[in-house]
């Protein structure tokens, strides 16, 4: 069994307009959620090994939350920013067999179509620092197949628990 987490990036500031989309920080209420949201996460007890962040800052600066959290080295990469469904399998593809759970951070529309392809029309839009949780019974990380993952859950910052 493999555990795979998504998380949408924490609410991003947009005061500064001459400022690259790229470099967005985290507003007063990411800089909230990011916390609160990896503090639920450890709650969850999922088993992992692994954080993957878009090397986007809004991206980086939420999963730096969750890796200091939950205690977990963070690896970066440039192809989550903006990242659809195939640059997370490619991803998922490529990890040691040695780990059993990996999360990634990333953006939308990307973890929304994620979403979407492990449990079909079960969210019209994952909010910022919203977490998806999900499993798969591959042996393999090179046979994990978005299509086939079981969905556990779905967590918003607003809901105070589970969707």
């Amino acid at each position: 069994m493999k555990t795979i987490v998504f998380v949408r990036h924490a609410k991003s500031s947009w005061t500064d307009t001459a400022m690259s989309d790229y470099e967005r920080p985290l507003d007063s209420r990411g800089l909230h959620d990011a916390p609160l949201m990896a503090g639920r996460l450890k709650n969850e007890g999922c088993d992992l090994q692994l954080l993957i962040t878009s090397s986007a800052n809004r991206a980086k600066t939420t999963a730096k939350y969750f890796a200091e959290e939950l205690r977990l080295p963070l690896e970066e990469t440039r192809d989550l920013y903006h990242g659809m469904p195939e640059d997370y399998l490619a991803r998922i593809h490529e990890l040691n067999e040695d780990i059993r759970g990996v999360a990634f951070f990333g953006h939308n529309p990307g973890i929304t179509y994620v979403a979407n392809m492990i449990e079909p029309d079960c969210t019209d839009n994952i909010p910022t620092c919203g977490i998806i949780i999900a499993r798969a019974d591959e042996t393999y990380w090179k046979d994990v197949d978005l299509n086939k993952m079981e969905l556990v859950a779905l967590m918003y910052p607003k809901d105070g628990g589970h969707v």
